[in-house]
């Protein structure tokens, strides 16, 4: 049987099963498919193995890998619910404006943040709880309507480096540590401090950096800096730390270390053999990271 993005399955948990140092639920689908699924993002679902859940298949990339969306055990997409209001902040939009929110929790008290230019009038002195509609649950997690314009005013070209600013780390809407950068005609945008930890970019600092489409079907544009070890295209030798066959399909995993200090994960085919000291060749960064490919 063939997964289709956009359909919903039921998949039996077989197991938990570690790769390098992430933990993921083993999978399998009706047609016998073998499946991945993150632990982190669904912990609050309790899911357990030998049982039986429902996914809605988001995506399956041009590797085979199926990105699964497990069905919310309270909420659903579309229906409005009550949710506790436990507070007010100011948040950095996508664009790095800072915006007045409100923040609730939902059932499994995990904090939820909401533009108060995306709701109705709202009074913390007349009621505890607000009425909010889902519009989707990704990862997880409750995402509510955005009606906020995304577009973008100024030209882009795609690949050519910049350089870029580093004015000031701040708090974003998803709860994350984002830093405020202005390219040269003084344009802010966001980009995460967690995927770039260990490229030493610091507020007051500038780095080089170039615009990416990302998702690469749409037209929204994100910053990609310059990694300051890596270049796309070039090969590089690596420590083989340790190598498994794939749970969820045909290929072995290699984790693999540089002489930085750094983790690297590597999926290559079933016959491949490495020697202790393989090379990869870098074939793009996204996030932060090397994709890395045998040569």
């Amino acid at each position: 049987m063939r997964l289709k993005e956009g359909r919903r399955y039921d998949f039996l948990v077989e197991k938990k099963v570690k790769i390098g140092d992430i933990d993921f639920f083993l999978l399998k689908g009706p047609g016998g498919e073998k499946c991945l699924l993150r632990e982190k993002y669904y912990k609050h679902y309790d899911i357990q193995a030998e049982t039986v859940i429902n996914c809605r298949v988001d995506k399956i990339n041009c590797n085979g890998e199926v990105f699964l969306e497990p069905e919310n055990p309270y909420y659903k997409e579309g229906e409005e619910y009550d949710f506790p209001v436990i507070g007010r902040d100011v948040r950095a939009n996508k664009s790095g404006e800072l915006t007045p929110v409100l923040l609730v929790k939902d059932k499994f008290n995990i904090e939820l943040v909401i533009p108060l230019r995306n709701i109705k009038p709202y009074s913390a002195d007349k009621s505890d709880y607000i009425r909010l509609k889902i519009q989707r649950i990704k990862k997880g997690k409750i995402i509510f309507p955005d009606p906020e314009n995304h577009s973008e005013s100024a030209r882009i070209e795609e690949n050519d480096v910049y350089d870029f600013f580093i004015h000031d780390r701040i708090r974003g809407m998803d709860g994350k540590d984002y830093f405020t950068v202005y390219d040269r005609t003084n344009k802010k945008y966001l980009i995460p401090v967690d995927q770039y930890a260990y490229y030493g970019l610091e507020k007051g600092k500038s780095f080089r950096g170039r615009f990416i489409k990302y998702p690469a079907d749409t037209d929204q544009y994100k910053i990609e800096p310059l990694n300051p070890y890596y270049t796309e295209g070039n090969k590089y030798e690596f420590e083989l730390l340790s190598m498994n066959d794939m749970p969820d399909r045909p290929g072995k995993i290699l984790i693999v270390g540089d002489r930085h200090g750094l983790k690297h994960k590597v999926l290559v085919p079933s016959d491949y053999k490495p020697p202790d000291k393989p090379v990869f060749k870098v074939e793009k960064i996204r996030k932060g990271w090397p994709l890395l490919v045998p040569v």
